[in-house]
């Protein structure tokens, strides 16, 4: 976990004159938002060929940040984890590297009986509520938004959307994503857990947001907590991808949180060059559960254009899996993950712990190598064989 000190945003020269309760504010951090290249130019200077990149890249998906999530950058290179989820490359547009990529590589836009809803699975559907996101991450698996207009979506876009979910009794749980739709406005937030809250039939309304890692003064905002606190079938899933992203400020945002009974979930993207290795996977596993986060996910790299270069070998992840068990208490080890093309859905992967079986016993290994037989109960009686 990074403790950063008092104040610490005033060691750049653009933010020397603002206030704690300006960069404590959410939306200050997302009114200052770094959009453009010139904006980036007034903390850091780029080479030339950072320059061309970043001009290159950006104006296919666009670019964009808040002051804080810049913050965190400790080295102004591509071997910083952060830099490296923010600056645009040019591999993200280069044809030869993103050949084997689709902008929608899991069919959500096909499988959407109606705009905004992806119905996949037969008890949930997600629910994108808009396509603005305060950081625009340059991994995202929905790429193909930084290509439109940032907008939520209307009141009758919406409406639409509550009476599918509300048609179909088979649905129990809604995932609320974006975009990141914890970066609308409050009364619209209360909008949309309201009328989901009041369906009968949905459980669990899970929000999928970044804002606790890029924005988490989000969490400082007594209005949202008191929705939290007030719809509570509320779960959030937050998405940390590299110990650097977890702070002490991370920390009171998620003590807020968890004041109002909401459950603090985290996916995490197996990411070329931010993440893939055992001891990085390691450290972000145990500062999550310092701050009270329960790990969750373990993601594949997902085939989305724009995005494949930042893809490990598939076995990468099993091998990660197989470092931490045994050396992570089970809250800290999460489910690895691939989500299959065409909108198969997600297959967990796992080490294979059993070695073999026969008529007589099962051969078992633990995460040292070491192999245990485990007899088969025999006869009627369900007694264990000798």
């Amino acid at each position: 976990m990074v403790f950063l000190e008092e104040e610490y945003w005033k060691r750049f020269p653009l933010w020397k004159d603002v206030s704690k309760d300006e960069w404590f504010n959410w939306k200050w951090q997302v009114r200052n938002r770094f959009k453009t290249f010139e904006d980036v130019e007034k903390i850091v200077s780029l080479s030339e060929e950072e320059k061309k990149a970043f001009l290159k890249t950006s104006d296919i998906f666009h670019f964009g940040t808040t002051p804080y999530y810049f913050s965190l950058i400790q080295r102004f290179s591509k071997e910083d984890p952060v830099y490296r989820q923010i600056f645009p490359s040019l591999e993200e547009i280069e044809e030869e590297v993103q050949k084997d990529a689709y902008l929608d590589p899991f069919n959500e836009d096909i499988m959407s009986p109606v705009s905004g809803i992806t119905h996949r699975y037969p008890d949930r559907v997600l629910f994108r509520a808009t396509n603005f996101c305060s950081v625009y991450c340059r991994h995202c698996m929905r790429k193909r938004m930084f290509l439109e207009e940032e907008r939520a979506r209307t009141k009758e876009e919406y409406e639409r959307m509550f009476d599918y979910i509300r048609s179909n009794k088979n649905i129990k749980e809604v995932l609320v994503s974006g975009g990141d739709p914890l970066t609308l406005p409050n009364k619209k937030i209360e909008y949309i857990l309201k009328n989901l809250y009041q369906i009968e039939h949905i459980d669990i309304i899970r929000i999928g947001s970044r804002e606790l890692v890029v924005n988490p003064f989000r969490f400082f905002d007594e209005e949202l907590l008191e929705l939290f606190d007030r719809y509570d079938k509320v779960w959030l899933v937050t998405h940390f991808n590299h110990p650097n992203e977890i702070t002490n400020i991370t920390k009171k945002a998620v003590k807020n949180i968890l004041s109002t009974g909401t459950p603090v979930l985290n996916q995490t993207v197996l990411l070329k060059g931010i993440n893939d290795n055992e001891k990085t996977i390691e450290k972000l596993m145990r500062d999550l559960l310092k701050v009270k986060i329960k790990p969750y996910y373990l993601f594949f790299c997902d085939p989305t254009k724009g995005v494949i270069h930042f893809r490990t070998d598939l076995k990468k992840g099993i091998e990660i899996l197989e470092h931490l068990r045994g050396r992570v208490s089970g809250l800290g080890n999460p489910i690895y993950a691939a989500d299959l093309e065409g909108g198969l859905g997600k297959v967990p992967l796992f080490p294979n712990y059993l070695l073999e079986e026969t008529e007589e016993y099962y051969l078992l290994r633990n995460y040292e190598n070491k192999t245990v037989k485990i007899k088969k109960k025999k006869g009627k009686g369900g007694g264990r064989g000798i």
